[in-house]
């Protein structure tokens, strides 16, 4: 069996085999190649050529992920294949003409989540078929992924929004759609998790995988320290992103009232610190489960606390000025979203919010200048207002007053 692991790279996805297209397995410099192919004949050409590395996958690709079986049609006059609903019709003048195939199906999103794709590096449809659109248009949630699109110049029928990201020309047999972002440097990003949960940890580990994110697992105590100091050293996808992991001690001082944060139970002890855990030190971290931390049922006091391990002035780590995006993050997200596309380059007045599920991200400027506010007294005079007006449900709506007082100083665009 394939040894997926030792594959850092990247990954290039061909759908459909046609002669030749497994030729440069060797010079694919340590990228994992998948081949999804469904038809039974073209499997035997597969088999027959005793190529090993690379991962065969048997099936037939559509839009969402219903892993069932399926048919599918080939129209041998017309030379392009028709799923089960495409409105292929047969009757007595073609029925010869037509070959029925038998597959199960899957979808990109499920090979993506399945082998764990960091990176696309290309993905090629070598089939004609009629849901050619479709199955595009299905990666659109991991644009931020995806370097390349080549699609057979014998397939006419492609026209995505998707390919707006793209920048085509026609090389060879093949349309070449290049990402207009490829060359743009990905953007050093922080994440700290709003609400933790150990079931989304495989989504949560593939998301900071994809961006190669820095994690803060606020408030630690020393013991969970000594954790990361002896977390194993392992290969990072590329040699520059690998930093020192900074420790350092938290200043309960610089955060919110203090009041506000003995209420939230997630105060500073006197062993606490706070700790920047940088990629990829970052992964191996959030399988030890040291970060399931229990959030404050008042919304705004989460925030504060979190922001205080990354800003307090005592605090700050040294490369903190190489941050440019910081996200909150609630893995529940998942529970309705298969990934998260993060905008860049950001304004510094602008938050990218989903309020049902607890996402914000700015700039690290912006983030700043949030903490700044929360912790003025005119938010505290706002908050004392609210708790005036409705006491007994003030944790309800804490988190309702919280969006409001910010979306009168920022920008605010929901996701």
């Amino acid at each position: 069996m394939l040894d997926v692991e030792k594959y850092h790279t990247g990954c290039k996805i061909i759908y459909g085999y046609n002669p030749g297209c497994l030729d440069d397995i060797l010079d694919s410099q340590g990228q994992l190649v998948i081949l999804i192919e469904p038809r039974t004949d073209r499997i035997d050409q597969i088999q027959s050529l005793k190529i090993k590395d690379f991962i065969l996958i048997k099936k037939v690709l559509v839009k969402t992920n219903l892993l069932s079986e399926t048919i599918f049609h080939y129209d041998k006059d017309r030379d392009i294949y028709f799923m089960k609903d495409d409105g292929l019709v047969i009757n007595g003048t073609n029925l010869f003409n037509i070959k029925k195939y038998k597959a199960y199906t899957t979808s990109m999103e499920n090979i993506i989540k399945e082998y764990a794709i960091q990176n696309i590096h290309s993905l090629t449809i070598n089939i004609n078929i009629k849901n050619c659109n479709e199955i595009i248009q299905s990666v659109e949630a991991y644009n931020h992924i995806l370097s390349r699109i080549y699609i057979n110049k014998q397939i006419g029928n492609y026209q995505c929004k998707i390919l707006d990201d793209f920048y085509s020309k026609v090389l060879d047999q093949y349309i070449t759609f290049t990402h207009k972002n490829l060359h743009i440097e990905l953007p050093k990003i922080l994440v700290y998790f709003y609400e933790s949960q150990n079931k989304r940890l495989k989504e949560m580990t593939l998301l900071m995988q994809q961006y190669k994110m820095a994690l803060v697992p606020c408030l630690l105590s020393k013991s969970s320290v000594n954790v990361i100091n002896k977390l194993p050293d392992g290969a990072s996808a590329r040699q520059d992103d690998q930093q020192d992991t900074s420790t350092i001690t938290n200043d309960t001082g610089a955060s919110a009232r203090q009041d506000d944060l003995h209420r939230s139970g997630a105060s500073a002890r006197q062993d606490d610190v706070s700790v920047i855990v940088p990629y990829p030190e970052s992964i191996k971290y959030i399988d030890t489960g040291n970060w399931l931390l229990k959030p404050s049922k008042i919304y705004y006091e989460n925030v504060i606390n979190n922001l205080a391990c990354i800003f307090d002035s005592d605090t700050l780590p040294s490369n903190s000025s190489e941050l440019d995006i910081i996200i909150q993050f609630n893995p529940k997200y998942f529970d309705s979203k298969n990934t998260l596309q993060i905008m860049y380059p950001l304004d510094d007045n602008v938050f990218y919010i989903n309020k049902v599920f607890d996402v914000i991200y700015g700039t690290k400027n912006c983030m700043f200048m949030l903490y700044q506010i929360l912790k003025s007294k005119y938010f505290t005079d706002y908050i004392e207002e609210k708790i005036a007006e409705k006491k007994s449900l003030f944790k309800i709506f804490s988190k309702r007053y919280f969006y409001d007082y910010i979306s009168k100083i920022f920008i605010i665009k929901e996701i």
